[in-house]
């Protein structure tokens, strides 16, 4: 396989050694007619739907929404005890010998 760098420059040792001049015919009679029916015709089909794009991203953030809530719940009450183990933690103190 030949690298991007070789293929570019292939592509300009082409493009330099093409004639001046030299002139393209004009495409045939009807050809624009033809390529922008068949690209109308492909944009009223398309492969995803905005409806269906709307549909999975609101039910994503209600899959995310409801994941989430229970970790923010576990958070809250583990700080809630890592808390009060600190307060604990800090509160003895044995002057005994």
């Amino acid at each position: 396989m030949t690298s991007p760098r070789k293929q570019f420059d292939a592509l300009l040792q082409a493009a330099a050694s093409a004639r001046r001049g030299k002139t393209i015919a004009p495409p045939p009679y009807g050809l624009e007619t033809r390529v922008l029916a068949a690209w109308r015709s492909s944009r009223s089909a398309p492969l995803l739907d905005s409806g269906v794009l709307v549909r999975g991203l609101v039910l994503a953030g209600v899959l995310m929404a409801v994941s989430i809530w229970p970790a923010l719940e576990s958070l809250q009450g583990n700080a809630d005890s890592e808390n009060l183990q600190l307060a604990e933690s800090s509160g003895q103190t044995d002057w005994a010998p």
